[in-house]
Parts: C-alpha cells; structure tokens; sequence
C-alpha cells in the first residue's frame, strides 16, 4: 500500500514531526519557506499540507490540487488559507483552536498588565539609568469594566481570569447565546456601541474576517471614554491602525497593547513610535506548551482524516457524523436519501432549500460559527444538500462542498428548530421550493431503528429510502394499480414492495421498489395507462 505523503511548509513543534514520522503509513517531507510557486508545483503530490502563519494557501495555489485531500494548520487563524476555494475541490481545512487557547489568553491578561501599569516602559526606563516613579502612573484592574469582543475559547478564558482581579464584564458576539454568556456571568451586547461606550478596557478576541475587517474605525473612537486601554492579541486588522494611530498619539487612548498588525514584520509600523503603545511580535501562540499542543492537534487530525477516522477541527466540515448519537445519525442518512429523492421528483430550478428540525432530538446545536465561512449548518442540512445537489451536478458532490455549490447556484437555504409538526413529535421536514413548484416531504426514525419517509406534500407514505423505485403520480381511478402490477409481471419485475397514497377523489401517488432494471418500454407503458399523469425511475 503506498504511503500517505504528507508536506510540512512551516517550522512546527518537534512532537508533532515525531508523530507523523512514527506512523508507518506516513512520508513526511518538510520545506520551510518553500516559494509559492514552488508550493503550486508540487502541491499536488501530496496527500495533505500542514502549515503555520508563514504559508498563504490561495486558490492559485490549489487550483490543480492532485490528490490533496487535507490542510491543516497548526494554530487558530486562517486567514491565510482560502477556505472556500479549498471547499470546492474538496479539500478538508482544520485547523488546532485548542492547542494555544491557554498561551493566547495569558497573553492578553499580561499585554493588559502591562499596558495599564506601563511595565515595559518602566522597565526600559530603570534599565536606561533613570528612576522616574511619577512617569509611570497607572490605572487598576480592580472594578473596571473590561469589554470583550468575541466570546469564544479565548474570550471565555480572558473573562474567567478577569472575574479574579474583581472586573466587572462585558461581551458583544453575534454568534454566542445568551446561555454561555449568562455561565460566565458576563452581561452580553446585542450592539457593539454599548460596548464601546461602557468599557474601561477593550480587548478582541475574534477571526480576521471580511465582517471584522475594520471592526473598529475612526468614528468608533469618540463613543470611547477617555484614557480607554485597547488589547488586540487576536488578528492585525481587526482595528483600523491609522485610527488608532491618531488616538493614541492623542491621549484619547491611555494606553495600547498589541501584539498583531494588519502586515507583519511590522517593523516600520508608526504604531511601535508611540511611548503609550506596547508591542510585541505575534507572540501569542509562542509558548513551549502552546506549539507542542497545536502540532500534536494538528499531527493527530492529519493522519485520522487521511486514514478515514474520526478527528475534529474541520471548520469546512461543520460536523462530524461520527460524533453525532446512534439515533441521530440515523436522522442524518435519512435527510440525505430524502434530498436525492426530492431532486428526482421536483421540476424546476431549486430556488430555496428549508430544513425543519422537530422534537427535542434536535433542541442542541451540533456546530456554531466561529470562522469565515459563509455556513454553520447543522449537518442534517448539509446532508440533505449533498443529497439534493448530487443528482444534477456533474461534480463530485460531498459535505465538504455542497453547501458551497448551493450558495454558487443560488440557492437560499435556511434551518428552524420546532416542538411539533402535525401529528409528529420527532420529524425532519425538507422544503424544496423551484421556479416551477413547492415540494415538502418529512421523514423519521422508527423505533426499530430504521428511516422512513414518512410524507410527501398531502400525501401520507410510509417508504424505506434505499433502492430503486417506479414512482408515479396518478388520478385516483380504479384499475391503474392493477394495470401497473400486470405491467411488471409482463417483463419479469419482481416487486419488493408497494407503497400508495391517494386523496378521496383527487389523486394518487406510489412507490414500487423493483429487484430489476427498468428500461424505456416499461415506463412507456405505464406512462399510457389511462390516469396517469408522471412517471420516474427513482434510484436512492
């Protein structure tokens, strides 16, 4: 069996070459500082790439990508990794939030020390010969306000430390619930503004994204209080650095801490000139602990993810079936098999894509956003996508890139949670709409452990979804089932199953499951019997 080869483009922590290399079914190449046209060249060859901040994965750099199957990133940023360019060619992109989480939060309580107690530049100035203790003034922690923006792992963890010095805290995130902020006991912003009008210090804690891009610009520095502290230990750009710049020059801001910047080296930047701003060289993740952690992560993902196992991290992948409860995986087949039927029996172009999670099998969210992809579907969604996408598109469809291909083809797709649907407690609904129709159709899980489509539209059925069915529409007459079964006898289709569902004095709709294939002379038979209005081949 040949070996999976995997590409390291950055320096990462010895334990976790250690372990790429002990595995027998790996070949572990390392290039550091490899060009990017270099990079494109031989890209392809690989199985996976591993990466840290010094590699910009573009999607020039993929856009032949071979047999790449995996990115990862040793770390949590991935600005430098073009996510959706990956996602379409079917790449899976994770990366290790969790290696550094601890590194990166005492990082941010120090920077705030410091820039409140002016240690730095008290320590520079003794270290120069002078002893100047009214030149160095400060501000407490103690019964401040500190306002976090972004309330994830490392947010979370800048609040519980804060809590110990006596702060009072404040978030603002549009992707945390209320319930995690209320756990911390912080007091949570639907609108930043607040935020910035309350808030004694100010520290970020989000991705660089295209919505937190300039987060923080030129007029959001006159809703500060004067002698605000700003923390910025999370991504350069965040921030509008000119307009900070001006504030800080200006004393609006007491003090700066920073250790990211919109380019780096940021060795010319006008920001490090300023004797009020305290910097350091993106230092977060840079403790012994933080890259041993992030390379072991990312190490051990790697290899599961080659080897088809299950692993975690994979922002594209915003599940993991694997992790889902028994019970709930079957949902998951079910919703998907349902999507590959509604694509079969649906005319028109798909315009919207509506999924409805009933009962309290659904009430926990299995994923939340937390980067810049345009999707934190819960994975009964993306599995009714893949379905649906997978029976039109010429491409190979997968969890990875149908929500991708959806959003390329236009289509609106949206999910809600319900408590009951009709007569149903537990249901998955799947709601088509195309320029030409509405399609809705409901399935569950039965006790026995198996998945049922348990309703199309008005019609009540009661079908397995695996096989191949004659599905056909027709109005409810006497003798058009018949004429159907003799149809199938005629040319030697054994039935395994029949399934109907009419409306007194309107129509009917049946799925017939056959052993056999079906050719043309068949579904033209049945397609003149008298009554009939469609029939499909259905392949589940």
């Amino acid at each position: 069996m040949d070996k999976f080869k995997i590409l390291i483009t950055d320096h990462i922590a010895k334990e976790g070459i250690s372990i790429l290399k002990e595995d027998a079914s790996v070949e572990v190449t390392t290039k550091a500082g490899i060009s990017d046209a270099d990079l494109k060249e031989i890209i392809g060859n690989y199985d996976a790439i591993i990466t840290r901040s010094g590699t910009t994965i573009t999607a020039d750099i993929i856009e032949n990508p071979g047999k790449l199957k995996v990115i990862g990133r040793a770390g949590v940023g991935l600005d430098n990794v073009d996510i959706e360019a990956a996602s379409k060619k079917g790449i899976i992109v994770m990366n290790a939030p969790t290696g550094n989480t601890l590194a990166a939060t005492e990082l941010t309580m120090g920077m705030m020390l410091s820039a409140a107690r002016k240690i730095p530049a008290a320590n520079e100035s003794l270290k120069n010969g002078e002893w100047n203790r009214k030149k160095f003034l400060g501000i407490q922690l103690y019964n401040k306000t500190l306002g976090i923006v972004g309330l994830g792992r490392i947010g979370s963890n800048v609040a519980v430390r804060a809590k110990s010095f006596g702060m009072k805290v404040i978030a603002y995130d549009p992707y945390i619930k209320k319930e995690k902020a209320d756990s911390l006991n912080v007091k949570l912003y639907d609108d930043i503004k607040k935020l910035l009008a309350e808030s004694d210090i100010i520290t970020f804690h989000t991705p660089l994204t295209k919505e937190t891009h300039d987060m923080i610009r030129a007029e959001h520095f006159p809703l500060m209080k004067d002698n605000v502290i700003i923390i910025n230990c999370a991504r350069g750009g965040i921030i509008n650095e000119n307009a900070l710049y001006e504030n800080a020059k200006s004393r609006k801001i007491f003090a700066v801490g920073i250790d990211v910047f919109e380019k780096e080296p940021a060795t010319e930047n006008e920001l490090i000139k300023l004797d009020n701003v305290f910097v350091t060289p993106h230092i977060g993740a840079n403790t012994v602990e933080g890259q041993k952690g992030v390379a072991v992560i990312i190490a051990e993902q790697v290899i599961n993810a080659l080897k088809g196992k299950s692993y975690i991290n994979a922002v594209n992948i915003p599940f993991m079936k694997s992790q889902l409860p028994e019970e709930l995986q079957l949902y998951f087949n079910t919703v998907e098999k349902m999507g590959k039927l509604a694509a079969q029996i649906t005319k028109g172009r798909a315009q919207e894509l509506n999924i409805k999670l009933v009962g309290k099998n659904f009430e926990k969210d299995i994923c939340e956003k937390t980067f810049d992809t345009p999707f934190s579907y819960q994975p009964y969604t993306v599995a009714a996508l893949k379905g649906f996408l997978e029976v039109s598109l010429v491409e190979s469809v997968s969890y990875i890139n149908a929500p991708y291909f959806a959003k390329d083809r236009n289509i609106y797709v949206s999910e809600s949670k319900l408590s009951y649907y009709e007569n149903y407690s537990d249901l998955i609904v799947l709601e088509i709409k195309t320029d030409k129709e509405e399609k809705v159709l409901g399935g569950t899980v039965f006790n026995n452990k198996e998945g049922r489509v348990a309703f199309i539209d008005d019609f009540h059925i009661d079908i397995e979804p695996y096989g191949t069915y004659i599905y056909f529409r027709n109005y409810d007459k006497p003798g058009v089932i018949g004429k159907v079964g003799t149809i199938l006898g005629n040319y030697g289709i054994n039935i395994g199953d029949f399934d109907l569902s009419r409306q007194t004095g309107g129509q009917a709709i049946a799925f017939v499951l056959v052993d056999n294939k079906i050719n043309k002379d068949i579904l033209n038979e049945i397609k003149n019997i008298e009554g009939m209005i469609e029939v499909k081949i259905v392949e589940i």
